[in-house]
């Protein structure tokens, strides 16, 4: 299947030089493929775009960090224990029901304008999803499995340990997967919309209100590429833990 994984890529390049060199949308609006490039080429040349880049990173891997060492815990928490997952229940339905971008306006009241409320709003999206992919995936373990273990006189921590957790972890995998996307889009997002000095959200925003059309599509370029190259890089980390549910 290799062979058809750069037709995609291909095709939707292809078309973009069609529409770019045939005039059919303003060169204002959208640049052709080969200035974009030379312009994303140039960013990394000068220098320019490594501070955006690299604040970027850090807010998202801090984000990302936080999110997992939080979610994956109280997953597991949840997951395990009826009660625990009664109680708390309505509290996650109810906040992943609400869009993040809504609750930018709460994180600037708590966190002000700085890194801390960038920081916060990706680890509020890794939470969530961490969270409730860890729980779904200790309520979806083999009831078969743990009877069998209790047979052979497992105690409740050889039980979670041998059969809950590796069977939840794939799961938790997943969790981890949607949320290295949606916590980088979300920091991107967040840069936009809050402010800051620094970063490729700023970069995008004001390429944008000053019509640097090539600078905004070379920008956009690269956090679509940090965010396919950093799931890449995740599925491959995945494969080798999860070993055994690996396609």
């Amino acid at each position: 299947m290799r062979k058809y994984v750069l037709i995609g890529p291909l095709v939707l390049v292809g078309v973009w030089l069609a529409i770019s060199h045939l005039g059919l949308v303003d060169r204002l609006l959208l640049p052709t493929p080969e200035n974009v490039l030379r312009k994303l080429i140039s960013l990394f040349v000068t220098g320019e775009i490594w501070p955006d880049l690299g604040r970027t990173v850090i807010r998202w891997a801090c984000g990302l960090g936080i999110g997992i060492v939080v979610g994956v815990p109280v997953g597991l928490l949840m997951g395990a224990s009826p009660r625990v997952y009664a109680s708390l229940e309505i509290i996650v339905d109810f906040f992943r029901s609400i869009p993040v971008t809504a609750m930018f306006p709460i994180f600037l009241v708590f966190f002000g304008l700085g890194e801390d409320s960038k920081i916060a709003i990706a680890a509020w999206v890794t939470i969530l999803y961490v969270l409730i992919n860890t729980l779904y995936g200790v309520r979806h373990t083999s009831e078969s499995r743990r009877m069998v273990a209790r047979v052979f006189h497992a105690t409740r921590w050889q039980v979670f340990t041998k059969v809950i957790f590796p069977e939840a972890l794939p799961h938790i995998f997943v969790g981890m997967r949607i949320s290295v996307s949606m916590s980088l889009v979300l920091v991107v997002a967040a840069e936009m919309i809050m402010g800051t000095s620094v970063g490729l959200g700023k970069r995008i925003f004001d390429s944008g209100i000053t019509y640097a059309v090539s600078e905004m599509y070379a920008t956009i370029v690269l956090a679509g590429v940090l965010g396919y190259v950093s799931n890449k890089f995740f599925v491959s980390v995945e494969k080798r833990v999860v070993h055994w549910a690996a396609n």
